[in-house]
């Protein structure tokens, strides 16, 4: 009844929390802490069950890395980097089907509970961010007033496949909202021949759009810069939809909630499954960089909890 209770007043706050503001993680890590919490109910081989569910991203991400250490080292050969992601990577996989295993038999074993419940801390870390993003990716409440799509890196001097779907998403919510402008955010980098914007003003300009329905911001050189950078085209009453891929969504959102941008985000789906998880790998670790003090006082908070 306990458990009941903790975990229905956990998605409850969640719910609260996204009602607010969905642009946090807590909008995607409270209601999976409810759910959690209702699972511990269930009896042990269901519950092992479920847990291996709980840290199979994580095993895939692992074998991502793994094929990426494989990827690196049989092109350029002994490297570094390319035995920690193989063996890394490997050692990530191998132990998601592991998991309930261990937890079923051993987890009363001091180094066997410490192995689980720091695996399980950063898989619910992972799937906590998921959630976060799908919340966040949902339809759009709003009519925009602004549309800001985020710029990509280009491709040959010219806009490249994600750039191109994010445009592609941008401009279809265009022409739902007409009277919104058009915000291109992205700088130029060491290898672009020109700012991203200026590519993707070219795109638009050719699928129709008016000169006067788009802005450019051509300073930015990153994420955060874009929002900052892009915040002088946006006034305090508008509306602002940000286009962006799916795996940038989050920390897009998280950053622009920072810049006091208020927003909401439409997500771009990115079709190749490899890619994407090697892009939602990269999206993970600027978080943690984002929250360099947090995620390891957590992960602290939970060896402590262990050992007690």
């Amino acid at each position: 009844m306990v458990t009941l209770l903790i975990g229905a007043g956990l998605i409850i706050l969640g719910i609260v929390v996204i009602a607010h503001d969905r642009r946090t993680l807590l909008s995607g890590l409270l209601p999976f802490l409810g759910l959690l919490t209702w699972l511990t109910g269930l009896p042990p081989v269901w519950l092992a069950s479920t847990l291996f569910v709980i840290v199979l991203p994580l095993g895939i991400l692992g074998e991502v890395l793994t094929h990426d250490g494989y990827w690196i080292l049989s092109r350029y050969g002994t490297s570094a980097k390319g035995y920690f992601f193989l063996l890394g990577g490997f050692l990530v996989m191998v132990f998601a089907p592991l998991f309930p295993v261990l937890w079923l038999l051993w987890r009363s074993v001091l180094i066997v509970k410490l192995m689980l419940a720091i695996y399980g801390y950063v898989a619910v870390l992972i799937d906590a961010y998921l959630l976060a993003t799908v919340i966040n990716a949902l339809p759009l409440t709003i009519k925009p007033t602004k549309i800001l799509i985020l710029g990509a890196g280009l491709i040959k001097g010219g806009v490249g496949p994600v750039l191109r779907r994010r445009l592609l998403g941008g401009l279809a919510l265009y022409q739902r909202f007409p009277k919104a402008e058009l915000i291109m955010s992205g700088g130029q980098g060491d290898d672009e021949p020109e700012p991203e914007a200026v590519a993707m003003h070219r795109f638009a300009r050719q699928k129709g759009v008016s000169e006067s329905a788009i802005r450019l911001e051509t300073n930015s050189t990153n994420t955060a810069t874009n929002l900052s950078e892009a915040k002088r085209f946006i006034n305090s009453g508008d509306r602002v939809a940000l286009v962006t891929s799916d795996y940038h969504l989050l920390r897009s959102l998280l950053y622009a909630r920072r810049q006091g941008v208020n927003c909401q985000g439409l997500a771009v789906h990115t079709p190749h499954f490899t890619f994407t998880c090697n892009a939602f790998i990269r999206e993970l670790g600027a978080y943690t960089i984002i929250h360099r003090y947090l995620i390891p006082l957590g992960l602290v908070l939970v060896i402590i909890l262990c050992l007690i």
